[in-house]
């Protein structure tokens, strides 16, 4: 009995900390966490900029997407000609000249590969559940949607009846209009127009509210999936994948403790080195891709001298 209470003490203590959530990220940080001394600052801006990153794209999904929610998701990629100078100077002279322009992709590659985590993730594709994420963002986005939309709608619904008579003078023979509260917004929500025309076209028909819910969020879902995560301009499917993603992830972590701008070329070296194996992942990376990066090749004179093309093996990334 005494085991009982003070696990459900244990519980409850854990809910009023917040600490679910930590305890999930460290469940599910198992690559992170071999990687990062999880008292370390790092450890903790990982956390942060994963966070800021997955906020950004389901707000640009949501409240940026074109009128029926078929925009793809914005993605940035290194200038070659830029890559390729930095690199060539390093090569040949020793020297980073170009520090701004390394800042620059330092954080694309830790924007992109944390895009790519993130969206695998959201995809299924690992033993994470991505519901709570899409609950509290597109789950969260319908409830407030629907609640305006309803609101909106009972208004219209009475606005015949929106009359009253002046009681100060009755004997005038006619009814004053009451004021009407803005027809488009609720509490600052502005009405999705492609939301409002899903829930009117079921309201027509009386089906419930956890039914129409349920239905614009599986249609929010699937747009969410078919469009705004695939890769348009490859024709490759989603941003996601299964193959170099954890070398990626582990060499993201030593990128994102790194500061000095030499340490940095040599991390984000080996990461464009994982991504050059497959095209695909390649051009979500560096303009021109695969192609692109085959052109470091061959400073030496046995091409064994490349920053990108040299002796890398996968499993040192491991």
């Amino acid at each position: 009995m005494m085991f009982f209470i003070l696990y459900f003490v244990f519980i409850e203590n854990l809910l009023s900390m917040g600490r679910i959530r930590t305890i999930i990220k460290e469940e599910l940080g198992k690559i992170i966490k071999e990687n990062f001394d999880e008292n370390s600052d790092a450890y903790y801006a990982y956390w942060e900029r994963e966070d800021e990153i997955k906020l950004n794209i389901f707000q640009d999904f949501l409240y940026k997407n074109n009128s029926d929610f078929t925009k793809h998701i914005p993605w940035r990629v290194i200038s070659f000609p830029r890559l390729k100078k930095i690199w060539e100077d390093y090569m040949s002279k020793g020297v980073i000249r170009d520090e701004k322009g390394l800042e620059v992709i330092k954080e694309i590659m830790i924007r992109n590969t944390a895009k790519i985590n993130i969206l695998t993730t959201l995809a299924g594709h690992t033993q994470n559940d991505p519901e709570e994420d899409f609950q509290d963002n597109i789950g969260y986005f319908v409830d407030d949607q629907l609640g305006c939309i309803l609101k909106k709608r009972n208004t219209e619904i009475d606005d015949i009846s929106q009359l009253e008579i002046p009681f100060d003078d009755p004997h005038r023979g006619y009814k004053e209009k009451l004021p009407q509260p803005e027809p488009h917004e609720c509490n600052g929500t502005q009405i999705n127009p492609y939301v409002e025309e899903l829930a009117t076209n079921e309201l027509s028909i009386d089906m419930k509210y956890p039914q129409i819910r349920k239905l614009i969020y599986e249609d929010l879902l699937e747009k969410f999936y078919e469009y705004y995560t695939t890769d348009k301009d490859n024709k490759m499917g989603g941003f996601m994948s299964d193959y170099g993603l954890q070398p990626l992830m582990t060499l993201l972590h030593e990128l994102i403790q790194s500061d000095r701008p030499e340490t940095d070329l040599v991390i984000i070296d080996k990461m464009l080195n994982v991504v050059h194996q497959r095209s695909d992942i390649a051009n979500w990376f560096v303009q021109g891709g695969s192609y692109a990066l085959s052109q470091l090749s061959g400073y030496g004179d046995t091409g064994e001298d490349s920053a990108i093309f040299g002796n890398y093996r996968m499993s040192d990334y491991r």
